[in-house]
Parts: structure tokens; C-alpha cells; sequence
């Protein structure tokens, strides 16, 4: 089965993803779910592109926000997906709807915004204290606002905050996905929290400076299969062999070389260079 490559999902088309699989015919195939930043940064297609040449399969991926891509997955209708929603992930395993979940890279999330800086964030000690700073100036600030992995951490700065953005004047959602978020902050000259992957790859077309690391959470991004137990048509083998390559030696190594070559470092960590404490344990 192909959908050329890709499929990007956003809000109502969700519903018409058993139709488009359908359409397309054909059950020899592993679907991945996957994260837009994932997609945004280009590693998803370094990753699949290892995986076909290793394997011989061919791979389609859906491009989602981390809760509509567990959505798919609670529904049966991807194979395997790496999200990086970890609180969410968890009740998935807890329900029986995935499993072997296990951590693949982590970057980091940051807060980033115009230039002028007029809300004062550079030098906040904190994602949070940078978030009070931005809420007593009024300044714009853009959420994705689309239940992703980076929406819940930012909701989580918030509340650490003490700080209920939602319906004031100058809290606006974009419901894009992480690149594409990151471009209408930069029109809008509004601030953002974005991870620090994708920050680095759209740097040079965004008028943003990133102020603050957020370091009391890393962004985790961990790899989960469909549990085939409780959902027919699931390809496990396939799924296993995928969730296998992004955490062997060789998908590890290629992680940690991906955009050395462009940006003289490596955008992501694999985990097993040593991912943060309170990664997911393999619950095969």
C-alpha cells in the first residue's frame, strides 16, 4: 500500500483515514504514526529510509499532533508511532492499547520569541517565569493549541505559572503543526515554545531568538506498537521490526549524526547515548 509517502492529518480528517487506506487497497504494508516535528526536522524520512533499505518494506507515514496520532492508534489504524506525549502515551500502555513502548531521542523545548523582546523573557531562570513575563507585558504569544506533545508541556509551563492564558486577547492558537506554528509566531513577531530540533532547522527563516531552555522536562520521543491482541489487521511483525531499527545501534547512530552535517551538531540525542530520568520502561 502507498499514499505516495506521507499523509498529513489535521482535526476532521481523521475520520476519513479508514476511507483513504481503503481506497488505496492493499495490506502488505507498515503504517506509521509519527509527530509533525519529526517530519518538520526531515529525521522521519532519514528514519524510514534506513528502515526500507534494512528491511525491504515499505513504509506510509500519517504526520499528526501527538494526540491525534494515539487517537489512530487507540482506533487500530496505525501500526506502530512515536509521539513524544509521554503522560499520554502511559494511559495507552495502561489501557492495553499499545505496547513495547520504549524511548528512541530527546531534545529539548524552548522558549522563543521577537527580537525586541519586549516582554523581557531573555534572562528568565525558567519556561515559566519567561511565560509570567510574556502574560504581564500582553504580548502576543502562539499556542498550537491542537493537543500535540509540545501543547501539553506548554499547557503544563502555564500552570506552573499560576497562569490561565486561555481567552485573553493576546493568547492565539494556530492548530498547525510545530513548523508551520513556528512561522506564524515569526509573522505575528509573538512568542512560542517550540522543540529545539525543529527551532534549529527553521532558524534561519523565522525573525525569532530562542530565550529560555525549558529544563525541568526533557522532550522525550518514545516508539509504541499497536497492541495486535486487541486490534485485527495490525501488521505486529512489521511493527516490531521498525520499533527494533530506530532503537538498535544502527538507528541510534543515525540519529546522533543527523544534522552534523548541516548544523555542526546533532539535533537530536538518542537514548542511547542516555535518555532523561523517567523514560519509559519496554513493556513488551
Amino acid at each position: 500500500m502507498r499514499l505516495g509517502r506521507a499523509l498529513l492529518l489535521w482535526g476532521a480528517a481523521l475520520a476519513l483515514l479508514p476511507l483513504l487506506l481503503t481506497a488505496c487497497g492493499g495490506g502488505d504494508r507498515l503504517l506509521l504514526g509519527a509527530t509533525t516535528s519529526l517530519q518538520d526536522t526531515g529525521i522521519l524520512d532519514e528514519l524510514v529510509r534506513g528502515f526500507e533499505k534494512e528491511s525491504g518494506r515499505d513504509v506510509t507515514y500519517v504526520v499528526a499532533g501527538s494526540d491525534q496520532v494515539l487517537e489512530l492508534a487507540r482506533r487500530g489504524e496505525v501500526d506502530v508511532l512515536i509521539t513524544h506525549s509521554p503522560d499520554a502515551e502511559q494511559q495507552l500502555v495502561a489501557a492495553g492499547e499499545v505496547i513495547d513502548r520504549r524511548p528512541v531521542m530527546e531534545n529539548q523545548f524552548l522558549v522563543a520569541g521577537p527580537p525586541d523582546d519586549r516582554s523581557g523573557v531573555k534572562g528568565a531562570q525558567t519556561a515559566a517565569q519567561a511565560f509570567q513575563r510574556i502574560a504581564n507585558s500582553r504580548h502576543a504569544f502562539v499556542s498550537r493549541g491542537d493537543g500535540s506533545g509540545t501543547n501539553k508541556r506548554e499547557l503544563v509551563i502555564w500552570q506552573k505559572a499560576g497562569i490561565d492564558p486561555q481567552g485573553q486577547p493576546w493568547y492565539q492558537e494556530s492548530a498547525t503543526g510545530q513548523g508551520q506554528n513556528l512561522l506564524i509566531a515569526s509573522d505575528k513577531g509573538a512568542y512560542t515554545l517550540v522543540d529545539s530540533a525543529t527551532f534549529q532547522v527553521f532558524r534561519d527563516r523565522v525573525q525569532l531568538i530562542d530565550y529560555v531552555v525549558d529544563q525541568e522536562a526533557p522532550n522525550l520521543y518514545s516508539v509504541m506498537r499497536v497492541n495486535p491482541d486487541k486490534h485485527t489487521g495490525v501488521h505486529d511483525e512489521a511493527a516490531r521490526a521498525f520499533a527494533d531499527f530506530v532503537t538498535s545501534p544502527q538507528g541510534q547512530q543515525l540519529i546522533q549524526q543527523f544534522g552534523r552535517d548541516k548544523y555542526g551538531e546533532s539535533i537530536f540525542l538518542p537514548a542511547s547515548v542516555g535518555v532523561s530520568a523517567g523514560s519509559p520502561t519496554p513493556n513488551r
